[in-house]
C-alpha cells in the first residue's frame, strides 16, 4: 500500500519535475476536484500515472 510518510519521496524525481513543468495537475484544480481527508488528488494522479511507466497495475502495487 502507499505509505503515508514522505509522499514525494515515493515518486521518481523525473516524473515529479515533469508533471510540475507541464502543469498537468492544473486542470484538476480548475475542475474543483478535492478530497477532504487522505492523499491529495494530485498525488493519487501522479501515482497512477507512474504505474504506466513502471509497467505495473494497481493490484500488483498494493501487494508489494
Amino acid at each position: 500500500m502507499i505509505a503515508n510518510n514522505g509522499q514525494h519521496k515515493q515518486l521518481p524525481n523525473e516524473l515529479t519535475s515533469t508533471i510540475k513543468e507541464l502543469q498537468v495537475l492544473k486542470p484538476l484544480k480548475k475542475a474543483g476536484i478535492t478530497k477532504s481527508i487522505g492523499f491529495s488528488c494530485g498525488y493519487l494522479f501522479q501515482v497512477i500515472f507512474c504505474l504506466i511507466f513502471e509497467n505495473k497495475n494497481w493490484f500488483r502495487t498494493l501487494e508489494t
